[in-house]
């Protein structure tokens, strides 16, 4: 059974179909021959797995041979260096082994029970690596074990002895690092090696200690782990180091994750294969995403990445999609001024958008025969409603989508009937303001918050939503005019 890593990029008006990343790309007549013995195993086949990113694929699956009790792994084509996992039947348990880009070639005879420690090796240099640093490990964990069972009688002791096995360990780790260099078993075991805590003596103040250690430690966060190193890519680790990075570590705004991501793919560059998957796992990812502003990911993607000719392995025709809903995304990133629109209203007298002058500004396009419009509708009269109670500066630009002469008597009839009274209502049924190019309303309805700047600061959401949302950006904007007036 073979698996490849070709994956569907969801952008939500296509699909981009990206070329196979196969696990099976260095080319190479040696290929591979691993023989497998399970001397207390029961079933007559056994699966060669890898990870990559969160997934688990299936390379290869291999028969028992019943006079030798063996399974062969075998190809013409070298593995991809990595770790590598054999899944067994019927519970899919799987214990990993090495498989470094030379190291291709060799048989084990263990059990399942305890693989690592029953582990018989012929002709692999990267496995006994590792399964000698897993024996250790054992052997660690039970003197560990002991040690912790005499802390209720001598706790002083108890923690002097687990000292000395964590040191025992970091000792092992690094030498092991030193002297077995280029193996896989040391690109992994390099990744569990955490970063040394700073000395922060000099700083008193509690909050400013944890800033410092936070900004170290994210400065730090990838300094063992070999970004550009393919073996990488198929392990369990690098996946669960970069998206902790990602999550934890990157504040949740645009420009943090923005700054991040760069980071990241310019430091696995080294490999094209991991920078390829990482890159569109993100891009696939960020596509998708429902937060509201989290498109300027997406758009700095594809902008930075795609069409700067850094992503040859997206077929043509989807690279120029992608770049293409880009940009007709860029304008309309919040942050940015809203693109200027004249629109008409029920006098046939035009109104740009620039001539509301209001503090606030709520723009709405829908469609009288739209679902959600019409579900909306009443929310959105509310708000404006209770603003005005409020005080609050704020005023809605509704517009109407409906394209034709004939169809604008039933924009103002919607627009009665739903209480619009105190809305700015247009229409443009001739698209002269360019308003569904420039605002990409390709679905309704669609919601703009505007400053009084007409400067867009948040977009995408639904009409209940928008006095929590104003609310808040109220509450940033007397925020900063405060730090403003101290600063002067």
């Amino acid at each position: 059974m073979k698996s490849d890593l070709t994956k569907l990029i969801l952008t939500g008006i296509f699909i981009i179909l990206v070329r196979t990343l196969s696990i099976a790309n260095n080319v190479d007549s040696d290929g591979f021959d691993i023989k497998i013995k399970l001397t207390d195993y029961k079933n007559d086949s056994l699966f060669l797995g890898y990870q990559v990113g969160n997934q688990t694929y299936i390379k290869d699956t291999a028969i028992i041979d019943k006079k030798s009790g063996f399974f062969n792994f075998k190809g013409e084509t070298k593995l991809p260096a990595g770790i590598y996992l054999l899944i067994m039947k019927p519970d899919n348990n799987y214990f990993q082994i090495m498989v470094g880009e030379n190291d291709q070639n060799f048989t084990l005879t263990t059990n399942t029970l305890d693989p690592y420690i029953q582990a018989d090796l012929k002709n692999s240099k990267d496995n006994d690596v590792f399964f000698n640093y897993m024996k250790f490990l054992s052997d660690m964990r039970k003197e560990a074990e002991a040690a912790t069972a005499l802390k209720a009688k001598d706790s002083i002791n108890a923690v002097k002895k687990l000292e000395l096995l964590d040191k025992k360990v970091k000792e092992y780790q690094h030498n092991l690092i030193t002297k077995d260099k280029g193996t896989v078993s040391a690109t992994l075991i390099k990744t569990a090696i955490e970063v040394e805590s700073p000395k922060l003596g000099d700083i008193k103040n509690k909050d400013e200690r944890d800033n410092a250690l936070y900004l170290y430690y994210k400065e730090h966060w990838f300094d063992n782990f070999e970004m550009g190193n393919s073996a990488l890519l198929r392990s369990p680790v690098l996946f669960q180091k970069v998206d902790y990075y990602l999550e934890k570590m990157t504040p949740q705004h645009p420009d943090s994750i923005i700054v991040s991501l760069d980071r990241i793919f310019d430091l696995m560059k080294p490999s094209k294969e991991t920078f390829q998957y990482y890159f569109v796992h993100y891009l696939n990812q960020y596509a998708k995403s429902k937060i509201v502003g989290f498109d300027a990911i997406y758009v700095h993607l594809a902008k930075k990445y795609i069409e700067s000719g850094m992503t040859e392995f997206l077929e043509k025709d989807n690279r120029e999609k992608i770049v293409q809903n880009a940009n007709k995304l860029a304008p309309i990133l919040i942050g940015k001024r809203a693109p200027e629109i004249k629109v008409f209203k029920e006098d046939n007298t035009q109104i740009a958008l620039s001539e509301i002058k209001s503090k606030y500004t709520v723009i709405f396009f829908f469609a009288p025969d739209c679902g959600h419009c019409q579900k909306q509708s009443p929310d959105l009269v509310a708000f404006l409603k209770k603003a005005k109670e409020r005080k609050i500066d704020v005023k809605v630009l509704a517009t109407c989508t409906y394209l034709g002469t004939d169809k604008v008597p039933e924009c103002w009839k919607y627009a009665k009937e739903k209480g619009f009274d105190d809305f700015i209502n247009t229409v443009d049924p001739f698209l002269i303001s360019r308003y569904k190019t420039l605002y990409n309303v390709e679905t309704t309805p669609q919601i703009f918050i505007l400053d009084e700047d007409k400067i867009i600061r948040s977009k995408s959401i639904e009409a209940k939503q928008v006095e929590e949302v104003l609310d808040f950006i109220i509450q940033e904007d007397n925020s900063k005019l405060k730090k403003e007036v101290r600063g002067h």
